[in-house]
């Protein structure tokens, strides 16, 4: 597989995973559906749960991966004067 496709997978997984946790955790956040009117029985906050996880390990493997892709790149940007 080319390097261009594979950022680019890589990419957007990271950005869907992203989203997904991002979403789902404002969902969990503490008092925030009761703010609302819901109460934990209206919302399936087990799937919810099940999903911010999943997809929060999912955007950290994703992170790591992206950074691997892109070690060259930050080499050359740590290495670089400052002008």
């Amino acid at each position: 597989m080319k390097r261009k496709v594979l950022i680019n997978i890589t990419t957007l997984i990271l950005l869907v995973s992203t989203v997904i946790c991002v979403i789902t955790g404002i969902i969990k956040w503490p008092g925030l559906l009761t703010t609302f009117g819901f109460t934990y029985r209206q919302v399936p906050i087990a799937l919810i749960t099940d999903l911010h996880d999943w997809s929060g390990i999912l955007m950290a493997v994703c992170a790591l991966l992206h950074v691997v892709q892109f070690k060259a790149r930050m080499k050359r940007i740590i290495r670089s004067p400052v002008s």
